[in-house]
């Protein structure tokens, strides 16, 4: 089954994540893309995503967290390929600013479907079917090898849930605001506290960790 999530992102986070603040030069700018961009941003994009519960394998295990569960649960969202083409399109006319805040709405309106989905996969898998979640396990954060977003593909595909996503040779997934990830399941253990906790995730690159660790400074 293929879900649609709703359209989530505010101003402060894109402005923290592009440095913007009361003080920058030419701040009513930034102020008055944003609010268009605000109004333009649902007519280039749709959050869908969907989920796979399958039996765990003895081969191919995507992380050491993920060794002693009965089960896997494969799990992809996107953005669909219009959002990058709109971001494109300013930057092609040289009109870098907007270019970089629709880049920056959709990175944040994709962390924000995964984290909303998070949810609704619950509500699924535990709730109704009584498998408890280890916490989100996303390939190419430094920890898990990126090959595993062919696998996650693969499983969402061979279940015939068309979603619309490919994969580069360099396993990278097109549309390009797309994110696979898994989590553990089984009936024979407790249900972790967090989906995810950028406290401990490994891509310490990540703009989305470095806002949430400092709101709690």
């Amino acid at each position: 089954m293929v879900y649609e999530i709703p359209l989530r992102f505010d101003k402060n986070t894109v402005f923290k994540r592009m440095h913007i603040s009361k003080d920058s030069n030419h701040y009513d700018e930034f102020e008055r893309v944003y609010e268009q961009l605000e109004q333009e941003i649902p007519s280039y994009s749709i959050a869908k995503g969907s989920f796979v519960l399958k039996k765990a394998t003895n081969r191919g295990r995507i992380h050491k967290g993920l060794s002693e569960v009965s089960h896997l649960v494969y799990v992809v969202i996107t953005l669909g390929a219009e959002i990058s083409c709109f971001s494109t399109s300013y930057f092609e006319q040289k009109n870098f600013l907007k270019g970089m805040m629709i880049d920056q709405i959709a990175d944040q309106l994709l962390f924000n479907a995964s984290d909303d989905f998070y949810h609704i996969i619950r509500e699924e898998i535990y709730i109704k079917r009584k498998f408890s979640l280890t916490e989100r396990y996303c390939p190419d954060d430094y920890v898990i090898p990126i090959q595993n977003q062919a696998t996650i593909l693969k499983v969402i595909t061979d279940n015939e849930l068309n979603i619309g996503i490919g994969l580069t040779e360099g396993y990278v997934y097109k549309p390009l605001k797309t994110m696979g990830y898994v989590y553990g399941a089984d009936k024979n253990i407790a249900i972790a506290e967090k989906d995810h906790d950028c406290e401990f995730c490994s891509n310490f690159k990540c703009e989305f960790r470095k806002i949430i660790l400092t709101s709690k400074v």
